[in-house]
């Protein structure tokens, strides 16, 4: 008995509905990752094209109140889905009420998910520099242990939270920071394909983004480069990052010397080395903590992001700069994603939508 394989039945233009609700679906999944993650002035260009697409939608199609509700509420209860698909097909609503109607299920998540995403991705982020980046931490310890148990140094760093303190630690961060970057940041941003698929691979698979079908019609990389304010919020996002990458490692320097002075130094090693002791705490067995071990420990951990760039080969900094914007990079290369699926609205789904294009040529 011959056996005939049947063909799944996939979404076509004999099913406009489902093709254009799929497409609503998986672009608003997309645009709901981008902006929780790092891309939130991508809100009001998201929502404008909701209005824009469901209006020129239900014109062609009235019917499709019902699917255009769904694809955008689709965890909401049926029957509140039912309402919100009267509320789209009635005349008597007016485009700046569906555009709040709209931005409610986004206005929500940047108001819970988007500050717990930030706190999230700054533990991530620092905890890549320092997992990543743990090469680099032995030399930078043994460098400034050498001037740390020296008494020069104790007496001339040392002598507490100062506007001299102050000073030094920001010269030396702000030296470190335009060591790092690059004025066009588009070069340690920017990502080939077979980048591009390995950054998107570290996305859980256990929550989808609804954007896994748009991979396969769109090339998320290169990195679409957005325009005016798009173009601050992005430079300022990688100045912002590469800021905190050498603050982290300044940090995890100055704790582990602080460690070290703890252990070793008592307060008469203190009294002889600074010249004084102000103890901040004393712990059991008289273990101290004093002011003068941390104002050289924190200006030495300054001192230390600084020799870790600017004795940084080419190679090592390309690596560390891959560690620094590995998250920033991924939810860019999601926001490109999204661009040009925006783009394909009326080629895909046969809607007749004008929109701009947020594609541009690099």
């Amino acid at each position: 008995m011959t056996t005939i394989a049947v063909p799944k039945e996939v979404p076509g233009p004999e099913n406009p509905e489902q093709v254009t609700s799929q497409y609503l679906f998986d672009l608003n999944k997309t645009a709901v990752y981008a902006v929780t993650r790092g891309m939130p002035l991508l809100l009001a260009t998201h929502a404008a094209f909701l209005v824009t697409f469901i209006d020129a939608w239900l014109k062609k199609q009235p019917e499709s109140a019902r699917q255009a509700a769904g694809a955008l509420f689709d965890r909401w209860p049926q029957r509140s889905q039912r309402r919100i698909a009267r509320w789209l097909e009635s005349p008597r609503i007016p485009n700046e009420a569906l555009l709040i109607l709209l931005l409610t299920p986004f206005v929500l998540p940047l108001a819970v998910v988007v500050p717990w995403q930030i706190g999230r991705s700054v533990l991530n982020s620092a905890w890549d520099v320092l997992r990543k980046g743990a090469r680099g931490v032995p030399p930078l310890i043994t460098a400034v242990v050498v001037v740390f148990v020296t008494s020069d140094a104790w007496r001339i760093l040392g002598t507490g939270f100062t506007v001299r303190f102050a000073v030094l630690v920001s010269v030396f961060l702000l030296a470190s920071l335009l060591f790092l970057i690059r004025w066009n940041c588009w070069d340690d941003i920017d990502a080939k394909p077979k980048e591009a698929a390995v950054l998107l691979a570290g996305i859980k698979h256990k929550r989808p983004v609804g954007f896994h079908e748009f991979l396969d019609r769109v090339e998320p990389a290169p990195i679409v480069r957005p325009r005016r304010l798009g173009a601050i919020w992005v430079y300022t996002g990688y100045w912002m990052l590469c800021a905190f990458a050498l603050v982290i490692a300044a940090l995890f320097v100055s704790a582990a010397l602080i460690i070290i002075g703890v252990i070793l130094i008592n307060r008469n090693e203190t009294t002889t080395l600074a010249n004084s002791v102000y103890v901040y705490q004393t712990l059991p067995d008289g273990v101290i903590i004093t002011k003068q071990l941390l104002s050289l420990s924190f200006s030495l951990g300054a001192f230390a992001a600084f020799f870790l760039v600017a004795a940084q080969r080419p190679s090592d900094r390309k690596a560390f700069m891959k560690n620094v914007l590995l998250r920033y990079r991924r939810v860019l290369l999601v926001y490109s994603i999204y661009c040009r699926a925006h783009d394909q609205a009326a080629a895909w789904t046969q809607v007749p939508v004008d929109i701009k294009p947020l594609d541009h040529a690099a």
